[in-house]
């Protein structure tokens, strides 16, 4: 069931890329490719800190909705989790690992116009991302027998900013913060298991 949901995703971004067709002449259709880091963890398993890393890469598809406006679509590989911190009494080693499809939508206030190159050099963007889940790992004894119960869907807010090195190249970190309760029921002094993170990453824009 998992393949079709993701054959079934893929396929729905496919037909949202190839919208702009004819009009992409009018520079109001711009794609590229990004690619960065997450750090992550999860509310509920008794570990803190943001000590889960992992990649975030994809596709991503913008539409000028004015002269500082974008609304943006994407389609992301993105992994996140939680792990122990390394210290005197930590061995690092309990660790949660969870995989997605993600396809985030979230709106872009552009500034900084730089007329040479015609692109703008900083923004702020908000917004929503839905995310499928591809696979779980886990070695935290808190999770370890309870990888079925957690949620395929989760929806989750954005929120971050960018900045622009040339017209082609830009950096861009977002907070990401899950509406969804991975697990529901009593975990770590919680009623669920929650999921935060941030991710920093470079994109190519063509």
């Amino acid at each position: 069931m998992k393949s079709i949901d993701i054959i079934l995703i893929l396929f729905l971004f496919e037909i949202f890329m190839a919208l702009p067709g004819e009009t992409y002449s009018q520079n109001r259709f711009k794609a590229g490719i990004a690619a960065g880091m997450t750090a992550s963890q999860l509310g509920g398993d008794s570990l803190s800190g943001y000590d889960q890393l992992g990649f975030s890469f994809g596709a991503r598809l913008s539409y000028g909705l004015g002269k500082k406006y974008d609304l943006t679509m994407e389609l992301l590989y993105s992994q996140r989790g939680s792990r122990e911190s390394i210290g005197f009494s930590n061995s690092g080693l309990q660790a949660t690992s969870l995989n997605y499809l993600e396809i985030p939508v979230y709106f872009t206030i552009n500034d900084w116009l730089m007329e040479s190159g015609n692109y703008y050099k900083v923004g702020l963007f908000g917004g929503l991302t839905y995310a499928y889940l591809i696979s779980v790992n886990t070695s935290n004894p808190i999770l370890s027998g309870r990888e079925s119960e957690f949620q395929d869907h989760d929806i989750a807010a954005r929120v971050g900013v960018y900045y622009a090195f040339t017209k082609n190249i830009t950096f861009r970190t977002f907070y990401t913060d899950s509406f969804v309760k991975l697990i529901e029921g009593d975990l770590f002094n919680t009623d669920g298991l929650d999921s935060f993170f941030w991710t920093f990453r470079l994109e190519y824009n063509f």
